[in-house]
């Protein structure tokens, strides 16, 4: 019997996909960890440069605009150096970033 094979056996396809499924149930969640953090980090950014854009503005007399709500739909704005501002960020980020406006500091 002179019978040549050529391609995949149905039982090697299968485990060629059982690992392929093990290395993304590996990989999804810590995935979806490095997003969170990237969105709380956008907004945290984001939140301090606007403290410090708002801080200069105070300190000069000059009209404080509204914040910009790119990484952070849900911000503050500032009124006075007195009241820390707040921001929170796009899904899937959760943690609250909050900034001092006397140092311009933001935390989350």
């Amino acid at each position: 019997m002179n019978r040549s094979n050529y391609g995949f056996t149905l039982i090697e396809l299968m485990i060629v996909v059982a690992i392929i499924a093990i290395l993304a149930a590996i990989a999804l969640p810590a995935y979806n960890k490095y997003r969170i953090k990237a969105a709380e980090g956008a907004c945290q950014a984001e939140m301090k440069n606007y403290a410090n854009f708002a801080l200069t503005a105070i300190y000069t007399s000059v009209a404080i605009p509204p914040p910009p709500k790119n990484a952070c739909p849900s911000a503050d704005t500032a009124t006075d150096l007195d009241t820390p501002i707040t921001g929170t960020p796009r899904a899937p980020g959760v943690a609250v970033t909050t900034c001092d406006m006397h140092t311009a500091n933001c935390t989350l």
